[in-house]
């Protein structure tokens, strides 16, 4: 990066009417107006998407375009304070066309050094998840800052639910450098099970095998939520603004996600980046299946019924920790203990605990299953890479408790790790097996597994994920949910 950091330009510009003073030293612009009103900007060159010459308008269509050597336009973001980062753009002029021309080919000849950006990009949209928009989402949020950032993208459109994994599974991606879904989170569950599965296919890893490393995919995974609740996009980026999405895609910045790996006696039956839940969120996403037409309000439907029946589940859980006990902190940008943990290759020494009892609820959170709805989520000190899962058991009481619990996971302040009957523990594995012969479903990331006795383990950083993370949660105006 040396040489842009060397790059120093210093010039005064029209913007409109006005006069913009502005320069370029040390990877950074700085612009401000010559006169009031001030505002001054400052904008690394990693938040800039791209430099582009003007074209001069022409009379006729059929005229081809000749390019302006006296004006360019910079196209950059601006990061909010709510974490939604916002696309602008600034359009300078010059008399002087060698001005523009060294301004233009020293702000590309930067950009061009930020080589991990995307180029060539495989986005799948679901047209069918969430409120079925995903297509709208692109051709409205996406489409356009792709094209202003020089991101080549290739869209395949899914007609049906597993076509993303078995495409991954069966075609060439060699072309492509990057990989994108717009949709939920059971749409992102699909692309990275495909891409899993296809590296142990390429290397010839049994993924059945719990006790084998699972490989890890070669290629950074960006998400443009379009789901109903789009955990996996909030627990990224604090927000499923979908600008802010595409934009962490365009700078190429990336983060290690774990992924949990399930297992019935003899096979893997998923993986998941959100939450395993078993007992009332498993119920509530089983019997909601049948309300599909109520669209995502089948959930708060299915979730007031199930509160008011008050279920309980007797079961046996092992724990495969070396520190049960949860540390209180965030997971936020450039996060110390996620960096830890992607660089510790040291053996970790753990030994298992069992706990029984009758449940409400169990949970495996691999990330805090935050979402605007819950805004600080099941598990609120859970991170996004560092090799645990933190397994919520809410243990089965009354129906004001249960109450209690759900008004806690919709608050913006308060947590449900003090509530009395609330346990959480810090595990790189967990075992559950069913007693009493009654037994519930398992949600998946929003999936239904039937197997009741599971076995899951933590694969630290498995995915490379586009973000560059989250500063903290944002403020929610929606809404709250019964059901999460």
């Amino acid at each position: 990066m040396s040489d842009i950091n060397n790059s120093v330009l210093l010039s005064t510009f029209l913007n409109g009417k006005k006069k913009v003073k502005i320069i370029f030293h040390k990877g950074v612009l700085v612009w401000d107006n010559e006169k009031p009103p001030l505002e001054q900007h400052t904008i690394p060159i990693e938040n800039v998407l791209s430099v582009q010459n003007d074209f001069i308008k022409e009379r006729h269509p059929a005229v081809a375009r000749e390019v302006n050597p006296n004006q360019f336009t910079i196209h950059y973001t601006e990061r909010g304070s709510d974490n939604k980062w916002r696309y602008k753009h600034i359009t300078l002029r010059h008399l002087d066309s060698l001005q523009v021309a060294s301004w233009v080919k020293t702000l590309q000849n930067n950009l061009a050094k930020l080589n991990h950006r995307p180029k060539h990009l495989l986005l799948f949209v679901n047209p069918f998840g969430g409120k079925q928009n995903a297509m709208q989402i692109y051709e409205k949020y996406g489409k356009e800052l792709f094209s202003v950032a020089g991101v080549e993208v290739t869209v395949n459109v899914s007609q049906r639910k597993d076509q993303i994994k078995d495409f991954v599974l069966n075609h060439n991606l060699d072309m492509f450098d990057s990989i994108a879904c717009v949709g939920g989170d059971g749409t992102v569950s699909e692309l990275f099970n495909g891409l899993v599965l296809r590296e142990c296919r390429l290397k010839g890893i049994d993924p059945n095998n719990i006790h084998l490393a699972l490989p890890k995919p070669n290629k950074p995974i960006g998400i443009i939520p379009g789901g109903s609740t789009d955990t996996i996009a909030y627990c990224l980026h604090g927000t499923t603004d979908p600008t802010t999405a595409v934009l962490q895609i365009i700078f190429g910045d990336t983060l290690g996600l774990d992924l949990v790996s399930v297992y019935d006696e003899h096979n893997l039956l998923r993986l998941y980046a959100s939450v395993l839940s078993y007992g009332y969120l498993g119920d509530v996403a089983y019997q909601s299946d049948q309300y599909r037409w109520m669209g995502p309000k089948r959930y708060d439907y299915s979730g007031f019924k199930k509160l008011m029946l008050n279920k309980g589940y007797q079961g046996e859980i092992a724990i495969y920790t070396e520190k049960k006990e949860v540390e209180a902190d965030d997971c936020r940008s450039n996060c110390q203990i996620c960096d830890t943990a992607k660089g510790d290759n040291k053996k970790v020494v753990c030994k298992w605990e069992t706990i029984k009892g009758k449940f409400f609820m169990v949970s495996g959170a691999n990330i805090t299953c935050a979402c605007s709805r819950s805004p600080q989520g099941i598990a609120p000190n859970c991170h996004l890479g560092d090799g645990k899962v933190n397994l919520v058991l809410v243990r089965h009481t009354s129906v004001i408790n249960n109450l209690r619990l759900l008004l806690r996971l919709s608050s913006q302040d308060a947590s449900v790790d003090n509530l009395p009957f609330v346990e959480t523990f810090s595990a790189r594995e967990f075992c559950f097996r069913a007693e009493n012969g009654i037994s519930s479903k398992w949600n998946c990331d929003g999936e239904i597994q039937h197997q009741t006795n599971i076995r899951a383990k933590v694969r630290c950083q498995l995915l490379t994920m586009f973000s560059r993370g989250s500063e903290k949660v944002a403020n929610s105006t929606e809404n709250k949910c019964w059901c999460l």
